[in-house]
């Protein structure tokens, strides 16, 4: 899994994406289908990617709608959304990654901040195991990132996988945090990763959203969470 990455590892990364950032579109979506190393981009126009039948290895994405309001005064948030993916093998597994990574971004008022993402997967078609990972990324110096160059600040992994239930089946993911500090008034970057397991003749529909909330909302998350532990541990207890 492409997501897994030590300590070091992060280190020499962080290294090469800041001698390259110079030389890369700030907004970019890149697909790669079976870590095969070859790499299907297209860069955004004024904080949007709106791409359409776009065919990556035995992949077709049907569509996929990206937006980012990098730049601007607003709330970070970076976010794909309607994403239509179906592989199209007629046999095996194989695997799709997505990156969707801008800089530019402003520190919201704080020296630290909270990198959240969040988002949602339906499968339409499926069969046991097949599986969507999601994870969110930043850089306090304003570093891009690609597909084989993972970011210094991760949020942990989520997985949703498909076991049996009919179609379609949504599930919702788990907001996922990670803490960092941005470089004083600097922008920083930020994006998300997907990774795709899927069948030959599977189909899924997802979205997924990386921003920094404010700190209202990270205690209402709060909140909302220890409900949740709460609930859970009666349903143990009786």
């Amino acid at each position: 899994m492409r997501f897994k990455i030590i300590g070091s590892m992060v280190l020499a990364a962080a290294a090469m994406s800041l001698a390259a950032s110079a030389a890369q579109a700030s907004f970019v979506a890149q697909f790669e289908a079976d870590n095969s190393g070859a790499i299907t981009s297209f860069t955004g126009v004024g904080g949007v990617i709106n791409q359409s039948n776009v065919t990556v290895g035995t992949f077709d994405i049907t569509i996929f709608d990206a937006t980012s309001n990098s730049g601007t005064a607003q709330k970070p948030q970076i976010s794909a959304i309607g994403v239509g993916v179906q592989n199209n093998a007629t046999a095996g597994s194989d695997l799709l990654a997505i990156n969707l990574w801008d800089t530019g971004f402003s520190p919201p008022p704080g020296s630290t901040l909270t990198l959240a993402g969040s988002g949602s997967v339906t499968f339409n078609a499926a069969i046991s195991g097949d599986s969507v990972t999601y994870a969110s990324g930043a850089d306090p110096l304003d570093g891009t990132y690609s597909l084989t160059t993972p970011p210094p600040v991760q949020t942990p992994l989520y997985t949703a996988t498909y076991s049996s239930g009919g179609f379609p089946q949504t599930q919702t993911l788990v907001q996922q945090t990670k803490v960092f500090i941005p470089n004083g008034t600097n922008p920083f970057s930020m994006g998300n990763n997907l990774e795709l397991s899927l069948a030959g003749g599977s189909n899924v529909t997802l979205s997924y959203t990386t921003t920094v909330p404010e700190p209202a909302s990270l205690g209402l998350l709060a909140v909302g969470g220890l409900g949740l532990l709460v609930r859970r541990r009666k349903r143990v207890e009786s």
